[in-house]
């Protein structure tokens, strides 16, 4: 057998392979459960990547975190919730839908040691979504790169939930809520009942599809 031919035999004839055409691996994702999001996203949050949740207080950024995280929970995931201000109530997770069984839930004391334990549960793998709730990500110019190297390794959602973007082009996906209405219901005679939260949300930023579509996800209260 000619050395030409023992080549082909090892790398298969033409139509096989293509050298110098590697094709990237399909992203998968992560479903919010929220129908218009996922419906604009291709299917959710894609994983192992980073996607940024931003907005001021009071527009809903970490409820709308529990509900993705209620929702993945709910799938079988096992997720991580990284709570540097120690702000996430056990019992609110648990009636927002999110199986504390299947939640770590750690509390750093600082920004910095956030990010430092998202890079090692990352690193751990077998988590399908990470949140990492901070007030502040601005401290984490120099870890980016290392968390969304994690990120990818292990498959995990990164979902880092703040008042502003800070990754830059390390993020995947950044979603900015702008605004949120709370809906009422009432009767005639009766007092109002707390019905669910509008939020506004903007994609501000995907590498995955096209950015600058806005949508409103109509959350309903437990």
């Amino acid at each position: 057998m000619s050395a030409a031919r023992a080549l082909l035999d090892s790398l298969g004839r033409p139509g096989d392979i293509r050298l110098g055409t590697a094709r990237p691996d399909a992203i998968t994702r992560l479903p919010t459960g929220l129908s218009v999001l996922d419906e604009a996203l291709g299917g959710g949050l894609p994983r192992g990547r980073i996607t940024e949740l931003a907005g001021p207080r009071s527009t809903g950024r970490t409820g709308l975190a529990c509900a993705i995280a209620a929702h993945a929970t709910a799938k079988g995931e096992t997720i991580a919730w990284i709570d540097p201000a120690d702000a996430l109530d056990p019992d609110a997770a648990a009636k927002a839908g999110i199986t504390l069984a299947q939640t770590l839930w750690v509390r750093p004391r600082s920004t910095e040691d956030a990010l430092r334990a998202a890079e090692i549960v990352l690193g751990a793998g077998g988590f399908g979504l990470v949140v990492l709730d901070t007030d502040s990500t601005r401290s984490g110019a120099g870890r980016w790169p290392r968390l969304a190297r994690a990120a990818e390794r292990t498959r995990a959602t990164l979902l880092v939930v703040a008042p502003r973007r800070d990754a830059g082009t390390f993020a995947a996906l950044g979603l900015e809520l702008t605004a949120r209405r709370v809906r009422w219901s009432k009767e005639p005679g009766q007092l109002g009942l707390l019905e669910g939260v509008d939020a506004r949300i903007m994609i501000a930023r995907s590498r995955i599809g096209r950015p600058g579509r806005t949508l409103v996800v109509r959350q309903a209260c437990a």
